[in-house]
């Protein structure tokens, strides 16, 4: 056979099959039969159809008349392969990418087409869950760590204000003796340690009189 070129846009005057890229491209996927991603992608088109025409149920999904005949027709292919093809969509038998309602009374079934896209949503609103969680998590940890600087802090600040109280300098008055306080009195070892801070290298002359008294 001896077929013509396609020349500027006459490509674009045919109807064409649309497969899902990603339905050869991604792990998830991967299982399914070349046969079962045609039929799945004539499925999703007759889809496109059914919503133009409002066949949709009362919970606002899409759904589509498609019979194992038509499939046949379709595909060129058997009945058994045909039913085959579908269990290996179905969301029972199969993969998930379609699910069959049988309603009976001599009615033909109808099917719920899928969207292949909705798992990988699903995967993304958990990672974004995951990490909002994470970032919590971060904010909570940053959060405790400051209070506990700020309490590290107020407690070595009152540490330091009750040691300064403790040894801060105190006001003493002294009379002309120079013995003021501490005249004619016997001081113990605290009180002479006390009086070494305060005083320092002027407590002879505070202490000469009281050391002779003792004696």
């Amino acid at each position: 056979m001896d077929f013509e070129y396609f020349y500027n846009r006459e490509a674009e005057r045919f109807n064409f099959l649309k497969v899902p890229e990603i339905l050869v491209d991604r792990e998830e996927f991967r299982g399914l039969s070349a046969e079962a991603i045609i039929l799945y992608s004539i499925l999703l088109k007759q889809t496109g159809m059914s919503f133009k025409n409002n066949w949709i149920d009362k919970e606002g999904r899409v759904f589509i008349y498609f019979t194992v005949e038509e499939i046949m027709k379709r595909r060129n292919i058997s009945k058994p392969t045909a039913i085959k093809t579908l269990d290996e969509l179905d969301v029972k038998k199969g993969i998930g990418l379609i699910e069959r309602v049988r309603l009976g009374l001599g009615k033909p079934n109808i099917i719920y087409v899928k969207d292949f896209m909705s798992i990988f949503q699903v995967k993304e609103n958990d990672l974004q869950k995951s990490k909002n969680l994470t970032s919590e998590v971060k904010d909570f940890n940053l959060r405790s760590k400051e209070n506990e600087l700020k309490e590290v802090k107020n407690l070595d600040s009152n540490y330091i204000e009750n040691n300064k109280s403790k040894y801060s300098k105190r006001e003493y008055s002294f009379g002309e003796n120079g013995l003021g306080t501490f005249q004619n009195v016997f001081l113990a070892a605290e009180d002479i340690s006390d009086l070494q801070i305060i005083m320092n290298s002027q407590l002879e002359n505070y202490i000469r009189l009281p050391a002779k008294l003792e004696s």
